[in-house]
């Protein structure tokens, strides 16, 4: 399995750190069809246009080199592991893929059938807001996102410029909001702190 390195970097900004006890959001979901990542708060899925019979959940252990431009996904005799080369189809590294035995989120129920109407957008972390950019935007320079909330406290999906679309596998990227009040209750801890 051969697909564009891009899509496996965009991929490992949405997975949670070696921080959450759910060991399986912090790998990507590997199908068929397309590479899945989530943290829980932010969850992204991408075509990733290779023809392979792979559906598993990987941990990626190592780094990915910056001149790597396309990754092959491959069982060998270590294990598994993604092969990174360079434009001119030079080896330029690998990671190893630890392979998880577990149920991944189903992405098809992470917006509701029905959305709510809404006259305001959710309020957002802002490490959220960011994740277009550092997905996408930082290699081409540009994205231009949209908003389309499910309600006022639902998923929000982002839906993408056309270029991101293109290069990156046509990512269906949603991101969860904060709690409506959110300000009130920073506002009560900066009080208990006397700041």
């Amino acid at each position: 399995m051969m697909f564009p390195t891009d899509i496996l970097r965009a991929a490992l900004c949405c997975v949670a750190n070696e921080n959450e006890p759910r060991e399986y959001l912090q790998g990507v979901y590997i199908t068929p069809t397309h590479i899945h990542a989530t943290d829980g708060r932010a969850a992204v899925m991408m075509e990733h246009g290779a023809d392979t019979d792979i559906d598993k959940v990987f941990l990626v252990k190592g780094d990915i080199p910056d001149s790597a431009e396309a990754t092959i996904i491959k069982h060998m005799d270590e294990g598994w592991m993604a092969i990174h080369s360079d434009e001119d189809k030079e080896f330029v590294g690998f990671c190893e893929l630890v392979p998880l035995d577990c149920r991944y989120p189903d992405f098809s129920k992470i917006l509701p059938a029905e959305p709510e109407p809404c006259d305001v957008l959710p309020m957002f972390s802002g490490h959220l807001l960011a994740l277009p950019y550092l997905m996408f935007g930082s290699e081409i320079g540009f994205a231009a996102v949209q908003f389309k909330p499910s309600g006022k406290g639902g998923p929000c999906q982002l839906i993408l410029d056309p270029g991101i679309n293109r290069l990156y596998g046509n990512p269906f990227l949603v991101i969860m909001p904060l709690r409506d009040n959110i300000f009130d209750l920073l506002d009560e801890v900066m009080n208990e702190e006397g700041a």
